[in-house]
């Protein structure tokens, strides 16, 4: 048997740049955009309900309102931060390797962004940020047509613990969600194929390469974990309202994935407002009176906006730093010995 090659060194190819601005504009610029951001981000969490908060203290010790609260914030920040483990193993699945802290950029940019009016502000922005830190356009595409197949499947498939208690038998048509991520674990394959081919018929651009069959699985492993931490910090607000602990667990994780699930697929209306709100009310009506599960719908939208803005400040303001730290990367990565396309499972 031959000795294994060293890894090939693989020089990451010459981006293509768009006129460069003067620095005080660009910086300039910067600033404009990150002030747009976080009035944006003021103004969304003025319009949050805030009196829930005062709803939940009237109905328990306050004590123990208050660890129900630190508990339900904990799940959803460990659940966000899930979610992006998935989305880093399909972004550095498909091309050269890319720092730690410079993912976590790229992600967290596109990730606050989404509170600005409007999608294209968002998208320029991240698709600018990835580009000066080394990620093409189609790279990132295909990244977000994977991970988003991948979400909505493991969302829906997860939704079911929700879906048979409000739906009975009609819940029926989410176990095709089931039985299409069965397929995608058996044939990873078909997870690139999919997106490829959304990709040609929007006409924009696909990776270089596609995800390995082992990327892939792991994916929908760490996103599948994300949708149940994530739904259990709806627990703690049933819990608040006087749900029964053992009967609504369940109930909880299922109805939070499905009804998020549900608001990704309104692609016409932002981060879903309203129709997770009316799913989430709707099946925490199973064991909550409907009033009380209106509250834990508006307490669970409070603390998820919190939540994400308070991992995004947080994982940007790190990486920032570390990336200001060691302010040049390598110019060389490691070209792994088994191409993707082959990777085995």
């Amino acid at each position: 048997m031959s000795p294994a090659r060293p890894p090939r060194l693989l020089r990451l190819p010459r981006l293509p740049r768009l006129p460069r601005l003067p620095r005080p504009l660009a910086r300039a610029l910067v600033a404009a955009f990150a002030l747009a951001v976080v009035a944006a981000i003021a103004w969304t969490m003025s319009r949050l309900d805030w009196s829930v908060v005062g709803v939940l203290f009237t109905r328990r010790d306050a004590g123990q309102i208050a660890l129900l609260l630190g508990g339900s914030l904990l799940a959803s920040t460990a659940g966000l931060s899930l979610g992006f483990l998935a989305w880093r193993v399909v972004l550095l699945e498909l091309g050269p390797p890319v720092s730690g802290p410079r993912v976590v950029r790229i992600f967290f940019v596109g990730f606050l962004s989404k509170y600005l009016p409007g999608r294209v502000p968002g998208m320029i922005a991240t698709a600018k940020v990835a580009t000066v830190n080394g990620i093409t356009f189609g790279r990132l595409m295909t990244t977000a047509a994977l991970v988003m197949s991948l979400v909505l499947l493991s969302g829906f498939t997860v939704g079911l613990l929700a879906g048979v208690q409000m739906l009975g038998a009609r819940a029926a048509w989410l176990a095709v969600a089931a039985v299409l991520i069965v397929v995608v674990l058996v044939r990873p394959q078909l997870v690139n194929q999919s997106s490829a081919l959304l990709l040609r018929l929007l006409r924009r651009p696909a990776a270089a390469r596609a995800a390995s069959v082992r990327g892939v699985r792991l994916a929908v492993a760490w996103q599948s974990l994300s949708w149940v931490v994530t739904g259990l910090h709806l627990w703690p607000l049933a819990i608040a309202m006087g749900a029964p602990a053992s009967r609504s667990l369940l109930l909880c994780v299922g109805a939070f994935t499905l009804a998020t699930s549900v608001g990704i697929a309104a692609v016409f209306i932002p981060d879903g407002i309203g129709v997770r709100e009316a799913v989430l009310t709707a099946a925490l009506s199973v064991v909550l009176p409907t009033p009380a599960a209106a509250v834990v719908a508006l307490a669970s939208r409070l603390i998820s906006t919190v939540s994400e803005v308070l991992l995004g400040a947080a994982a940007l303001a790190i990486a920032e730093y570390l990336i200001r730290r060691g302010r040049s990367d390598p110019q060389e990565a490691p070209q792994p010995a088994v191409s993707p396309q082959h990777g085995s499972p």
